[in-house]
């Protein structure tokens, strides 16, 4: 790996605001919400100085070249492929090829349950005065609702547990007294609720000066199956969460990027 190549990935870790992985991979699309296409666009619009973005949805890795929020065309398909339209520079005045970008991303990508991305430095593409099409031109012309390129943060809490559902086992959230959402055999977690959660949230405020920070308590081992259990408290919020003990790192990350 070239040192340009592991600084981008570095970078991409510090700045981003979703789940990332070692290797500087971004969920941008979970459950097929927004949909891909839609956040290709989205991440084409956050991109102003020239990069190539790398998405990967199952087995299948796109590379795009963009600069200036504009999509310059697509650089390469993985596994190969042949479309006509990879390495094409994209232009209104050659609709056809516009087009052809649509439907060959759609067919990689339109029924993918999730898909990530990593901005890395550009490669050579086209010709420099070749600058493509605005990622909003290109919500209009493929008709891809506006909406959908929302980039809205969710709530805090939702965000730790949404990009760290894959290393829970089981969950309870509950917020305002009232469960919001629970997960996987959560009966261990609901004995802890009712017996353990309001004696020691009283006294650990008793522990702290002034107003309550956002506070991630973990127990490595808690339960006989070797799994962890962590309480995350949040304004309001609080989570039980049993999660893989090897998870913790990177949970541990996600939490401070999100709260801290």
């Amino acid at each position: 790996m070239s040192e340009l190549n592991a600084l981008a990935q570095k970078l991409a870790v510090l700045s981003a605001r979703d789940v990332v992985d070692q290797t500087g991979a971004r969920m941008i699309s979970e459950g097929g919400l927004p949909s891909p296409l839609a956040a290709i666009l989205r991440e084409v619009d956050d991109t102003v100085l020239e990069r190539c973005l790398t998405f990967r949805c199952g087995d299948t890795t796109i590379r795009i070249i963009a600069a200036g929020r504009r999509m310059r065309g697509i650089l390469s398909v993985s596994p190969k492929s042949s479309a006509d339209v990879i390495g094409q520079v994209l232009s209104r005045e050659d609709p056809a090829v516009v087009q052809a970008a649509h439907d060959l991303l759609r067919d990689l990508c339109d029924n993918v349950e999730n898909m990530t991305v990593r901005s890395l430095p550009s490669e050579p593409f086209g010709n420099s005065g070749e600058r493509g099409i605005s990622a909003l031109g290109l919500a209009e012309l493929w008709g891809v609702a506006l909406a959908e390129m929302d980039t809205t943060p969710k709530p805090p809490m939702e965000q730790f547990l949404t990009v760290n559902a894959p290393a829970f086992s089981s969950l309870l959230h509950v917020c305002d007294g009232e469960i919001v959402a629970k997960e996987g055999d959560f009966a261990a977690l609901q004995s802890i609720w009712n017996t353990q959660v309001e004696a020691f949230r009283e006294a650990h405020k008793k522990t702290l000066r002034g107003e309550e920070a956002a506070q991630l308590i973990c127990l490595d081992g808690a339960f006989d199956n070797g799994n962890s259990a962590a309480l995350a408290l949040y304004e309001s919020h609080v989570a039980l969460i049993a999660y893989e003990a090897e998870r913790f790192g990177a949970m541990q990350a996600s939490w401070q990027r999100i709260f801290a």
